[in-house]
């Protein structure tokens, strides 16, 4: 059977996206409930507080003071014996909401083990789950309209609290898409679009462990926790983008004069944040479409961007001679590579 997906695409998406609504409220739902214990244990000890130091000078001459402070000390131990029980339960909680949301997609699909097109349909369906739950760690709290000013605080905030139970969802989500490509590739060994498809799982994987500063839409001024910027991040980073590369390989072994398997690579690579890979696969490109000025147009582009400004330029010349109608904006990217450098 052939790999390509011979669904009704289009009906399949309708019903994957009405399960993302319920999933994404049950998993608010877990987000407000570690919300709410740590709101409910902040002011019963400030209220605990602010009575013991408005009637200190009563207490401070009968017993009572000593039953106070015991039963402040209970409050403080019982919350972080309680916070220590959730967050173990937490990871377990989170699997369980995925594998739901799996569930349900299966059920749609009439879910069979060794059908190339079922685990391609759940594997997307995890991906685009994923890709619903992007930058969501930031949206949790909004200030009134009068307090806008806040925003930014909140924001910060907002992903300061919960990113790590995002990236978790996600890593979880994304884990599964590759482990359904990776069946997909022991049903149809040899098929290119089965590899590439991989490949591009193990892309997205890569993203949650990618430094973000070397993103082209980097924002300075955003929060974003010191531990996106690791060493263990950029470990499963590496290791993520290896496993991308050896699919890559195989794409280039099957077909090497295929300029759409090397268009793909050139895409990949441009995920993976290699650009000088990416240089390469669309110089093959060109090597057997020597005509293609879109192709042109993005070489040119990643020759400024990474310094090969006399190649650039050469390209440019080449662009404007045929009257291409992007040439302009082409010699935009010169001086990009010290600015990127920055």
């Amino acid at each position: 059977m052939s790999a390509e997906i011979v669904f009704d695409k289009k009906h399949y998406q309708e019903e994957i996206s009405k399960l993302w609504t319920p999933a994404l409220r049950q998993f608010n739902r877990l987000i407000r409930n570690y919300v709410l214990f740590n709101l409910s244990f902040l002011i019963i000890t400030c209220g605990e507080l602010v009575c013991f130091l408005s009637f200190f000078a009563l207490l401070s001459r009968s017993s009572v003071l000593a039953f106070t402070l015991a039963f402040f000390f209970m409050t403080l131990f019982s919350y972080f014996v309680l916070k220590l029980y959730l967050q173990a339960k937490k990871p377990d909680q989170l699997m369980d909401l995925c594998e739901a949301y799996l569930d349900r997609c299966k059920a749609i699909i009439h879910y069979q083990e060794g059908i190339p097109e079922h685990h391609v349909a759940l594997g997307q369906a995890a991906q685009k789950f994923a890709v619903a739950l992007h930058e969501k760690e930031y949206t949790y709290y909004h200030p009134p309209s009068f307090l806008n000013s806040l925003g930014p605080t909140l924001e910060r905030f907002s992903c300061f609290c919960h990113w790590k139970d995002l990236h978790k969802m996600k890593e979880m989500l994304l884990t599964k898409a590759v482990e359904e490509h990776l069946k997909v590739v022991k049903c149809e060994p040899t098929h290119l679009e089965v590899h590439a498809a991989l490949a591009n799982a193990y892309v997205m994987l890569s993203s949650l462990y990618a430094d973000p500063r070397k993103y082209h839409d980097y924002d300075e001024e955003r929060y974003i926790p010191d531990e996106r910027f690791s060493e263990e991040m950029q470990a499963r980073f590496r290791a993520t983008a290896q496993r991308a590369i050896e699919e890559f390989k195989i794409l280039n072994d099957y077909a090497p004069e295929d300029p759409w398997v090397h268009i793909q690579l050139a895409y990949s690579y441009h995920d993976l944040q290699m650009p000088l890979e990416e240089i390469r696969e669309y110089e093959l490109v060109l090597t057997l479409r020597p005509q293609d000025k879109d192709t042109l147009f993005k070489l040119g582009m990643l020759y400024f961007q990474q310094g090969m400004n006399a190649k650039g330029l050469r390209i440019y010349e080449t662009l404007k001679r045929t009257n291409y109608s992007k040439a302009e904006s082409l010699i935009k990217f010169y001086g990009s590579f010290e600015s990127l450098g920055e």
